[in-house]
């Protein structure tokens, strides 16, 4: 087959693929399942948050749907990436779900939280946590574990703490060290 036939044959096969279909499934009906009020929809969301042009935020995300009357992103499998000024990183928050409110920078993760700060080795899990950018605060009203370094584990009701987490107070602070847990008389 000569070049000129090769490219003839290659060009039909091409248009036909993009004919019509009939009635096949489309992805984005599949999705919009997930979430009817989406206006827009993002597969493998990465972006950048910046404050007078430093970045001080990385989301990462599997899905998000963005819902623009309400001027939030709801996000599934999110991971976000604090900095501070000098651009070193300052914690990781990962969760299963999460709303971001674009307008204030705001957001709530929920479901399987996990913060760390890499740096200090400790970490906090919790069901839920609430972010407020302005303030640089974070907080749960939910029971915590905060895992310091050593193997240090305090448990609370509620907790707060700054995005670099290098002070988190937590309520009803009860210490539990690795391997003391309570054992029933046998």
């Amino acid at each position: 087959m000569t070049r000129a036939g090769f490219l003839t044959v290659a060009l039909a096969l091409g248009l036909y693929a993009c004919g019509d279909g009939g009635d096949a499934p489309l992805v984005a009906e599949e999705i919009l399942r997930l979430n009817s009020e989406a206006n827009q929809i993002v597969i493998g969301l990465d972006h950048y948050v910046t404050s007078e042009g430093i970045r001080r935020a990385h989301v990462e995300a599997d899905t998000a749907f963005f819902l623009e009357n309400q001027a939030l992103v709801e996000l599934r499998i999110m991971k976000v990436t604090f900095y501070n000024a000098m651009g070193e990183v300052t914690s990781i928050l990962t969760s299963r779900e999460g709303t971001y409110e674009w307008d204030t920078g705001n957001m709530v993760a929920e479901t399987d939280v996990v913060v760390r700060n890499p740096v200090e080795g400790r970490r906090i899990e919790t069901s839920i946590l609430y972010y407020e950018r302005a303030a640089d605060r974070i907080w749960s009203d939910a029971a915590t574990k905060m895992i310091e370094a050593d193997g240090t584990v305090v448990e609370g009701t509620a907790f707060e703490s700054n995005s670099r987490m290098d002070q988190a107070d937590l309520t009803s602070a009860r210490l539990v060290r690795p391997g003391t847990e309570t054992r029933s008389e046998q």
